[in-house]
C-alpha cells in the first residue's frame, strides 16, 4: 500500500466520524480539565465559576465495578488444536496481562470519559541482558487520548473491529523524542519530517499550540495471501508440513532424516504489516505476527446512525445537567458573597459624634464595645438599641428548587444511588437495597459487556501472535486463576508409549483457540466473600465434623503476614480427611503415607496396647520357661531309654558274639575228635 492510499484512507476515517470526535474530546476536557472553558459557559455572567462535580462519583463508582469484576480470558481447543495448550495459553494470557495493567486502566478510563479508548499489543524481547536468548513475548501498551489519535477502517462495521482491514495511530514527538525513536527502530532520522496529519482537539481554547511537535502515523493493514504448504514423510511414516517462508530453515534437517516431499496445498493466511509513515513517505515497514491488527478498541455507548459510527461516554447525556449545577451553585455563591451583610438601623442622633464606633466592619471592628446618646439634643430619650436591621438577600426560591432538580436530572442519566446513612437505618430493607444495587449494576453493564468485547478480541490477538511467537521449545510463565505462577514448557517433543510415536504437548501452533470472555468478581472478591459466607456457617454448625471442615477450609483462605503455618496445616488436615484434592508431587506424597499409616492408634491407645503386649511377653515367657523344663525332661527321657537301647544293643551283640564263640568251639571240637579218630572210622 503506498503513502496516497494511507493519506486517503486516513481521511477518509476522520471524516465519518469528525462530529463525534469533536464532541467526545470537548467531554474528555469537560471531565477532566475545566467545565467552564467552552463557549456555553462564557454566556453565564456570574463572577464566582464554581465546579461541583455530580458526576465524577458515578464515575468512579463505574470503573471501580470495572476493575472488582475483571474479565477472565479462557480459550478452547478447535480444528484439531492441543487442549493443554489451550490452558497453557489461558496462563500465559493471564501473566502477560498482569504486567499490561496501565494500558488496561488508561483505555477503561477513556472509555467511561468520552465513549472510546484503546491500546495495542506489542511484542518485546524476554530478556534484556541475555544477548543469546532472542525470544519475545507479548504485552499490552497504553494509547492515551485514543478518541484523538486512533483511526480505524471505515468500512468495519463490528464494534470490536475485528474485520477492519486498517487501523492507524497518529503520534505526536518531541524534537529529541523523534530522535531517539529513529535510533531506536533503525529509522533514518529527518530533523523537521512532514507532519503526518493534525490530531483531533477540543474546541476549548485553553491549548497553546506547539509549533516543535512532530506527527507521525503507525499505520496497520492486512492482507489475505495464499502461502504454499509442502508435506514430507519420513521413512516411519510420520508427517510433517511446513509453509513456503518455514521450508527453507529445516529443509537440510529433513533430508538428514530421511524425510521427503509427498505433496503440497494452497492456504490463505492474513499477513499484517506495520508501516511508520510521515507527511511526506513511509519511512519503514516491517512485518507483524499474528493474523489481526493489535490495536484493540473500548468503547462506551456506541452505535451506527446513518452509517456514521456514535460513541458517548458518561458525561455525555449528564453535561447539561451537570453545566446547570454549577451556574446554579456559582450564582448562590456569587450572592452570598456581593450582597449586603445585616446591619443596625439607628436615628442619626443616636450616634451622632459616636461614628468613629460605627464606621468599621468585620476584623476592622475592634472596640470591645460601642455606644449610643441616650437622649437627643432637645432631651427626648432614643430608643435602646437599634430601630431596625438591613435584611440580607434572600435565595431566590427558583433557585433552591433548581439544585434539587439538575441533581436529579444527573442522576436520571447516569442511575441513582442509595446513600450509607440510608442504606445503615432500619426504616430501609434488604430487599430495597437490593433494588438499588441492582439498578446500579444495570447502569454499569453497559461499559461492562462493551469491555467485555474488546477483551475478547484481545484474546482472539494474543492467540494469534502467540502461535507464531511460541513455535519451539522454551520455558513460559503461566498464572492460574488464583493468582499462583508455575513454570511449563511449550512446544515439549515427548514420546507417547501408547501410540510409539512422538508428540508435542502445550502446542500453541497446531489448529485454533476460540475465546471465551466471562465476567465476574476478582479471585480477591470472591474469596472475601467465601471467608464471610464460612463465618456464618460455622457459627451455625460450631462443635461438629461439618463445623471443623468449615473451620479448616477458612483457615485455607486467611491471607497476612505469619499465615502461612495456619493455611499449610488446614489444607493438609483437609487433604488427608479426603475433603480437597492433593495438587503437587509432595501433597500426594504426604496423602499416600498417611493412608498408609491409617489405623495407627493415638497416644493413650499405644499405651493400652503397650502394656498388653508386656503382659503377653510375660506369659509367653513363662509358657517358653514351661516349655523349656518339659523339653529338657523329655530330652532326659530321651537320653534315658537311648542308653537302655544302647545297653540292649550291647546285649544282643554280646549274645551273637557268645553264639559265634560257642559255635566256632564245637566246631574246633568236632574237627579236633576227627583228626583223632582211626582212619577206617573216619572213611565210614
Amino acid at each position: 500500500m503506498d503513502h496516497e492510499r494511507i493519506l486517503e484512507l486516513v481521511e477518509s476515517a476522520e471524516v465519518s466520524t469528525d462530529v463525534t470526535r469533536e464532541e467526545a474530546s470537548n467531554m474528555l476536557v469537560f471531565a477532566r480539565v475545566s467545565q467552564w472553558d467552552d463557549d456555553i459557559a462564557n454566556d453565564v455572567l456570574t463572577q464566582f465559576r464554581g465546579t461541583f462535580d455530580i458526576v465524577k462519583k458515578k464515575r468512579n463508582r463505574i470503573l471501580g465495578e470495572l476493575w472488582s469484576n475483571p474479565i477472565d480470558i479462557t480459550f478452547k481447543a478447535k480444528d484439531g488444536a492441543d487442549p493443554e495448550g489451550a490452558e497453557t495459553l489461558g496462563g500465559m494470557y493471564r501473566t502477560d496481562m498482569i504486567t499490561s495493567e496501565e494500558a488496561l486502566e488508561t483505555a477503561v478510563q477513556d472509555q467511561v470519559d468520552c465513549g472510546f479508548g484503546a491500546f495495542r499489543l506489542v511484542t518485546e524481547y524476554e530478556s534484556t541482558f541475555d544477548d543469546l536468548n532472542n525470544y519475545q513475548r507479548i504485552k499490552a501498551e497504553p494509547i492515551n487520548e485514543a478518541n484523538n489519535c486512533v483511526y480505524f477502517d471505515s468500512n468495519a462495521i463490528k464494534k470490536d473491529k475485528s474485520d477492519a482491514r486498517w487501523a492507524c495511530i497518529v503520534t505526536t514527538f518531541t524534537k529529541e523524542g523523534w530522535k531517539t525513536y529513529c535510533d531506536e527502530n533503525d529509522i533514518e532520522y529527518e530533523e523537521h519530517p512532514a507532519p503526518f496529519k493534525s490530531l483531533k482537539k477540543s474546541s476549548n481554547l485553553f491549548w497553546s499550540s506547539k509549533d516543535k511537535e512532530i506527527k507521525i502515523g503507525e499505520f496497520y493493514h492486512k492482507e489475505k495471501k495464499r502461502e504454499r504448504i509442502y508435506i514430507f514423510e519420513d521413512p516411519l511414516g510420520q508427517i510433517k508440513a511446513y509453509s513456503q517462508r518455514e521450508v527453507k530453515s529445516v529443509l537440510d534437517e529433513l533430508e538428514d532424516a530421511g524425510f521427503i516431499k509427498v505433496g503440497e496445498k494452497y492456504k490463505e493466511r492474513w499477513i499484517v504489516t506495520k508501516k511508520i509513515v510521515t507527511g511526506s513517505g513511509v519511512v519503514k515497514s516491517k512485518r507483524i505476527p499474528g493474523e489481526h491488527i493489535p490495536i484493540i478498541p473500548v468503547y462506551g455507548d456506541w452505535s451506527r446512525v446513518e452509517n456514521r459510527e456514535i460513541w458517548r461516554g458518561l458525561y455525555h447525556d449528564a453535561q447539561d445537567g451537570q453545566r446547570l449545577h454549577n451556574f446554579n451553585l456559582s450564582y448562590l455563591a456569587d450572592v452570598v458573597a456581593k450582597g449586603p451583610r445585616q446591619k443596625p438601623v439607628f436615628y442619626q442622633g443616636q450616634i451622632q459624634g459616636l461614628e468613629r464606633f460605627w464606621t468599621q466592619s468585620g476584623a476592622s471592628d475592634n472596640f470591645p464595645y460601642h455606644l449610643v446618646n441616650e437622649k437627643s439634643p432637645s432631651g427626648q430619650p432614643y430608643p435602646a438599641g437599634p430601630i431596625d436591621y438591613s435584611r440580607p438577600p434572600e435565595i431566590p426560591q427558583a433557585a433552591a428548587a433548581l439544585l434539587q432538580l439538575t441533581k436529579e436530572a444527573v442522576e436520571d442519566v447516569t442511575g441513582g444511588e442509595m446513600s450509607l446513612d440510608q442504606m445503615m437505618s432500619g426504616q430501609v430493607t434488604e430487599g430495597q437495597t437490593m433494588a438499588a444495587q441492582s439498578v446500579q449494576n444495570m447502569e454499569t453493564f453497559l461499559y461492562q459487556n462493551s469491555f467485555a468485547l474488546a477483551m475478547k478480541q484481545c484474546g482472539r490477538v494474543y492467540a494469534s501472535m502467540a502461535a507464531e511467537l511460541y513455535d519451539v521449545p522454551r520455558e513460559v510463565t503461566i498464572t492460574l486463576p488464583d493468582g499462583t505462577e508455575k513454570e511449563v514448557m511449550v512446544m515439549e517433543a515427548v514420546f507417547d508409549e501408547e501410540t510409539q510415536e512422538e508428540v508435542v504437548i502445550n502446542d500453541l501452533t497446531r489448529g485454533r483457540f476460540e475465546v471465551y470472555a466471562d465476567t465476574g468478581p476478582s479471585y480477591q472478591t470472591q474469596k472475601e466473600q467465601a471467608r464471610a459466607e464460612l463465618q456464618n456457617m460455622y457459627g451455625a454448625l460450631q462443635g461438629t465434623q461439618e463445623g471443623q471442615i468449615i473451620l479448616l477450609t477458612y483457615l485455607t483462605l486467611l491471607e497476612g503476614p505469619k499465615m502461612d503455618h495456619l493455611r499449610d496445616y488446614a489444607r493438609k488436615q483437609l487433604i488427608i480427611q479426603g475433603i480437597m484434592e492433593p495438587e503437587t508431587e509432595e501433597e500426594e506424597a504426604m496423602l499416600q503415607q498417611a493412608m498408609q499409616s491409617q489405623g495407627q492408634p493415638d497416644a493413650a491407645t499405644l499405651m493400652a496396647m503397650a502394656q498388653m503386649e508386656e503382659a503377653k511377653a510375660s506369659q509367653m515367657s513363662a509358657q517358653n520357661d514351661q516349655a523349656d523344663t518339659q523339653v529338657k525332661a523329655f530330652e532326659a527321657e530321651t537320653k534315658r531309654v537311648k542308653a537302655m537301647a544302647e545297653v540292649q544293643k550291647m546285649g544282643i551283640e554280646s549274645n551273637k558274639l557268645a553264639s559265634e564263640i560257642k559255635g566256632n568251639e564245637l566246631d574246633n571240637i568236632s574237627k579236633l575228635q576227627a583228626a583223632l579218630m582211626p582212619a577206617p572210622m573216619r572213611m565210614q
